[in-house]
């Protein structure tokens, strides 16, 4: 019995392991369907290349941005046709705050009917702090694979970060919609801090075990 928890436990730590280095969680499938226009509908969480990068769906929405040339600061509203809005976090895992000062783009292509979709994320701010939006209808019903990039930060760093995030970083988002419903999301969704929870109660129970 020991030894199957013990390989039970290395198994975990190992899972975890390749999550930090950038693996993609496949899709999950729901137990039940969730509303894809609810006030907000978590589709993923993916750790890659040193960050942690959420994606969200919420109903499209104004945004207050400069557009225009000279820019100017007025209200884009909701455009026809626009469902969703993308929500999109790159957090830094050890301070647990939003990088800034990137350029995030998403590119989605629903493998149901074909069509594809992409665009930049404005970065934004409101009562749940800054993130990276964007207004779009999606290209319908259907299953989807989105790819986030988000580009090397150009804030300064202390000596000791230099080498933090110096390349754009890419990651994959599973889901599916039907009914304006979704049906699937990316597999790691739930996890967060949870994960390394898991590989720290591993780590734990196998220094036990040895001595």
């Amino acid at each position: 019995m020991k030894d199957v928890l013990m390989v039970t436990a290395l198994l975990a730590a190992l899972a975890f392991g390749t999550l930090a280095r950038g693996a993609q969680p496949g899709p999950q499938v729901l137990s039940a369907p969730e509303e894809a226009t609810q006030p907000t509908l978590l589709l993923g969480r993916n750790f890659a290349d040193g960050m942690i990068v959420t994606f969200e769906l919420k109903p499209a929405r104004s945004m207050w941005l400069q557009m225009d040339n000279p820019p100017k600061w007025r209200e884009r509203t909701v455009r026809k046709g626009e469902i969703y809005h993308l929500d999109v976090r790159p957090v830094d895992p050890k301070s647990k705050v939003v990088i800034s000062y990137s350029d995030v783009r998403f590119n989605a292509v629903n493998r149901t009917n074909g069509k594809k979709v992409s665009g930049t994320l404005h970065p934004m701010w409101d009562g749940s702090g800054l993130h990276y939006a964007a207004n779009s209808p999606l290209a319908g019903d259907g299953a989807y694979e989105l790819i986030v990039s988000v580009g090397m930060p150009t804030f300064g760093r202390a000596p000791q970060y230099k080498d933090l995030w110096v390349n754009p970083v890419t990651t994959k988002f599973h889901f599916k919609l039907a009914n304006g419903r979704a049906m699937e999301v990316s597999g790691l969704r739930g996890a967060g801090s949870e994960v390394g929870g898991i590989a720290h109660t591993a780590a734990t129970m196998i220094i036990g075990w040895t001595r």
